[in-house]
């Protein structure tokens, strides 16, 4: 899955709509173009549920640095970060001010303002989710694409067969792994030293490494996520 809020714009009922756009990053099928009134976690993941849960779950799932995946990637990771690891889905992000990374989104994003948004007026938010269904309708099953030779998407699209749970369990780490709580402020210790994670990790465990060349690699669960050089 390949995730990108387009530029949010003012309705006619003088709210702002924030419209996030995820495809299929092989077929480029569209599994939702969402009206929603910001970018918030707490607004987004209840959307990746539902996609998930009709879709399946993707192996990565690719972004770029805005809310609400990167908004955090100065201090650590962010709460969306966290979760999807917890589901074992991989969180990828783009490379910051390089939106090739993102070339089919920033395509989609295009083709709906210029064969869409610019051609009509969204009156609120149920006018904005009707046009886009609509719209999403066209795009996967009429509307002829030039990358896959002027087939379809959904002529190319399969879900993943990977089904959601909301249950993500304890992780069980390897006999004798070097196991650390998080603590609320998004540290760790480790022999008589405190190291800065992130607070998105707070009170979760995760497992310390230590490499050949001394350094630690911090694991949560099946993902590396740090690579300290410790105080000597």
């Amino acid at each position: 899955m390949s995730a990108d809020f387009k530029g949010d714009y003012a309705m006619k009922n003088g709210m702002r709509c924030h419209t996030l756009n995820i495809i299929d990053d092989h077929s480029r099928f569209n599994l939702c173009t969402e009206a929603l009134p910001g970018e918030s976690f707490a607004v987004v993941q209840p959307v990746v549920i539902r996609l998930f849960k009709s879709f399946g779950m993707p192996e990565v799932f690719q972004c770029d640095n805005g809310n609400p995946w990167g908004n955090a990637q100065h201090t650590g990771f962010t709460r969306f970060e966290v979760w999807l690891m917890e589901h074992g889905v991989l969180p990828c992000h783009s490379r910051i001010h390089h939106p090739q990374t993102q070339g089919k989104e920033e395509r989609y994003n295009g083709i709906l303002t210029q064969e869409l948004l610019k051609k009509t007026t969204i009156t609120d938010f149920d006018d904005a989710q009707r046009k886009y269904d609509e719209f999403r309708n066209f795009y996967n099953n009429v509307r002829p694409h030039h990358a896959l030779d002027l087939d379809t998407p959904a002529l190319h699209y399969s879900p993943s067969s990977r089904s959601y749970s909301p249950d993500v369990g304890i992780w069980e780490y390897e006999e004798g792994a070097v196991l650390r709580k998080v603590r609320r402020t998004g540290y760790i210790e480790y022999k008589g030293h405190m190291y800065f994670l992130s607070e998105a990790f707070a009170n979760q465990t995760i497992c310390i490494k230590e490499r050949d060349d001394g350094k630690l690699t911090v694991v949560f669960r099946q993902f590396k996520v740090a690579a300290i050089d410790p105080v000597k």
